[in-house]
């Protein structure tokens, strides 16, 4: 950094604005170039008229203690004491050159009135506080010049003024001066338009975004809306799931169950009628769907209580394993009453209750007011939970009759086998008894053997007694 840039930022730091640091970049290049024009000055002023060296030095002075006000960080002070300076140094230098008896020298004249104008460059037009003070003390020399050269009453030729180049260097000092303060403003205005067009380009942008980020947001909270929505409705599900869940558990005599679970149903879903239809079958040829429980229900027609399966709707879901669902209700088809009278209901859902694939019942529940899809999900599957349950009721059911059928069996086996064993003691008390009597014929056998031999030897005896006598 060479020392004409340091010079130029004397004073700034990184808590000013832009637009300050601009006006004391402003202030410290005048302050050179007025160093540099005073300078010059004063060396024709001591070639030429050396009277007027001592007040050209005094300039110079004052513009060196003005930019070290500058250098130490007295901004404000230095941009004040700059804003007058010039119009100071100029007009006591016009009114030593100028004697008593001579006109006003339009050159420097025009050189003071351009030093006046300094103030409006380096400040704020807001700041009136300092560029007014600053250029009513700098238009002072400009309207008493003359009481100005009758304070400093120096006496000398000043004839070389009138020489065309001297005054020329002094209107070129005017307008360079002049054209330096215009050329600035016109840079200063640019890039404030600049600025302010940049502003304005950012602040659209920033509305832009800011537009793109309420939209987002609004999306966004549309979204977390659908999103609480959503999950109040899977609250709402889980809490009723829970609830028939509860419902079941524990409770095996099927009327309560159907009744609690229609009540349940109407209720929670804020209904007005319903039905419960079950399946029951004699055998695989013999299917129905009888009603097994109500909750404040009514038809114009007569209410049957057993159908076919494909007939009616009740019927019909049953074939299809989906459910209907119906918001233009015929006028003949069902009517809800209340106190004030009775009226069509607005939607009508049937729902089928299966479980893999099998279908166990029908709900028909009527309402006056529409149902959405989650409550229809809802219903199905709770239908499935609740065929689950029938599933195991019936399951149950025919575990406990094929026990009860295992108890009777095993039952009669006991008493078969008490019979059997019955049986046997006797034949084996009768087996016994038989061997006794065979064991006693034996006896009397081998009895009735020596008898029969005792006999057959007294008869040869008496054969041979016999043959003996007639031998004799």
């Amino acid at each position: 950094m060479n020392i004409f840039t340091r010079i130029v930022e004397f004073g700034i730091t990184d808590n000013i604005s832009d637009s300050v640091k601009t006006k004391i970049r402003l202030g410290n290049i005048l302050n050179l170039a007025l160093i540099i024009i005073i300078s010059f000055y004063a060396i024709i002023s001591g070639l030429v008229i050396p009277e007027v060296l001592p007040y050209c030095l005094y300039g110079l002075v004052a513009y060196v203690i003005v930019l070290s006000t500058s250098y130490f960080g007295l901004n404000v002070l230095s941009r004040f004491l700059m804003s007058i300076m010039p119009a100071l140094v100029i007009g006591m230098l016009h009114a030593v050159i100028m004697q008593a008896e001579d006109m006003i020298l339009k050159e420097i004249y025009a050189f003071q009135i351009v030093g006046s104008l300094i103030a409006f460059s380096l400040f704020d037009y807001k700041r009136a506080q300092f560029w007014l003070p600053a250029f009513i003390i700098s238009i002072i020399p400009v309207l008493y010049i003359h009481e100005l050269n009758n304070y400093f009453d120096t006496s000398f030729d000043n004839s070389t003024f009138q020489q065309a180049w001297i005054r020329t260097t002094v209107l070129f000092g005017a307008f360079l001066l002049g054209g330096f303060l215009f050329i600035f403003l016109q840079r200063l205005n640019q890039k404030e338009f600049d600025k302010a067009q940049e502003l304005t380009n950012q602040f659209a942008d920033e509305n832009r975004r800011a537009t793109e980020k309420e939209k987002e947001l609004e999306e966004s909270l549309g979204q977390l809306e659908k999103a609480q929505i959503e999950e109040k409705k899977r609250a709402w599900a889980t809490k009723g799931l829970a609830e028939i869940g509860s419902l079941l558990r524990g409770e095996e005599d099927l009327k309560v169950l159907t009744d609690k679970i229609i009540t349940f149903v109407v209720k929670y879903l804020e209904a007005n009628q319903g039905a419960l239809f079950l399946l029951e079958n004699e055998n695989d040829q013999d299917l129905m769907l009888t009603l097994k429980s109500a909750y404040a229900f009514n038809r114009k027609k007569h209410l049957e209580r057993k159908m076919n399966p494909g007939e009616g709707l009740v019927g019909q879901c049953y074939l299809e394993k989906d459910y209907i669902y119906l918001t233009e209700i015929p006028e003949s088809y069902i009517t809800i009453k209340s106190g004030l009278g009775d009226a069509n209901p607005r939607s009508i859902l049937i729902t089928p209750m299966i479980v893999n694939e099998e279908v166990y019942g029908i709900f028909e529940i009527a309402s006056f007011h529409t149902f959405e899809q989650y409550q229809i999900d809802f219903m199905l599957e709770m239908g499935e939970n609740i065929a689950m349950q029938l599933n195991s009721l019936k399951n149950n059911e025919k575990t406990k009759h094929l026990l009860a059928e295992m108890q009777e069996q095993s039952e009669q086996l006991h008493s078969q086998e008490e019979e059997m064993r019955q049986n046997m003691e006797e034949l084996q008390a009768t087996q016994e008894q038989q061997e006794r009597q065979e064991t006693e014929l034996r006896s009397e056998l081998n009895d009735v053997k020596e008898a029969k031999e005792r006999i057959e030897k007294q008869l040869e005896q008496k054969e041979k007694l016999i043959d003996q006598l007639q031998k004799g």
